[in-house]
């Protein structure tokens, strides 16, 4: 029996597969496959018992063995029958287990592909408002600066004068340049987040 050996009854399908990743084009003849696999496993089995129920009638002397040989070969006969079906069978389902994994991949990536298309192009939306957002703030930013120019000028206008007292002068010098160095660090990192927005638009 030695196109049996290595059968058993508990051993794991190989071609169990999860029916989320089955496609549609496969599901028929998946599930029509699976069924005859599972029904040429059952005939194998039978048939095996079969065998072992001729041993054990000859042995008890219930057959002849001459029935035991005739019996023997009728049904080692249909289980080579079987067995080829079943190798094409098996055949079958490993190539469209295989196609459905291949297909599941490429879904898988082309997914993967969209996502991440999906993700740049809300990164490029979200960037352009912060972007426009903080445009207008480094206008902001630029305005003061000039403010505080038009300012400092003025007051070194009153100094020459004589309009403000050196001390009044030197304190709202110190002012302004205390208010301009602040302004230059916003102005700074306004510029570098403006050209990080901006590569992240020209993605």
């Amino acid at each position: 029996m030695s196109h049996f050996e290595g059968y058993d009854r508990e051993d794991k399908d190989p071609f169990e597969i999860d029916q989320k990743e089955i496609l549609g084009e496969y599901t028929v003849e998946w599930m029509a496959l699976k069924k005859s696999y599972q029904e040429v496993k059952r005939q194998l089995l039978e048939i095996q018992k079969d065998l072992s129920e001729l041993d054990k009638q000859l042995q008890k002397g219930q057959i002849t063995e001459a029935e035991h040989i005739r019996e023997y070969q009728a049904k080692w006969h249909a289980s080579t029958e079987i067995i080829h079906v079943k190798r094409d069978v098996e055949a079958r389902l490993a190539e469209i287990q295989k196609e459905i994994r291949e297909a599941n991949k490429r879904l898988q990536l082309q997914e993967r592909e969209r996502e991440k298309r999906a993700k740049i192009k809300e990164e490029k939306a979200h960037a352009m408002i912060e972007w426009m957002s903080l445009r207008e703030g480094f206008e902001l930013v630029s305005k003061k600066r000039k403010e505080i120019s038009h300012q400092m000028d003025k007051l070194e206008l009153q100094r020459r004068r004589k309009e403000i007292s050196d001390d009044e002068y030197r304190s709202q010098q110190l002012e302004q340049i205390r208010e301009l160095a602040e302004l230059s660090t916003v102005e700074s990192d306004v510029k570098r987040r403006l050209s990080e927005l901006l590569e992240i638009i020209k993605k």
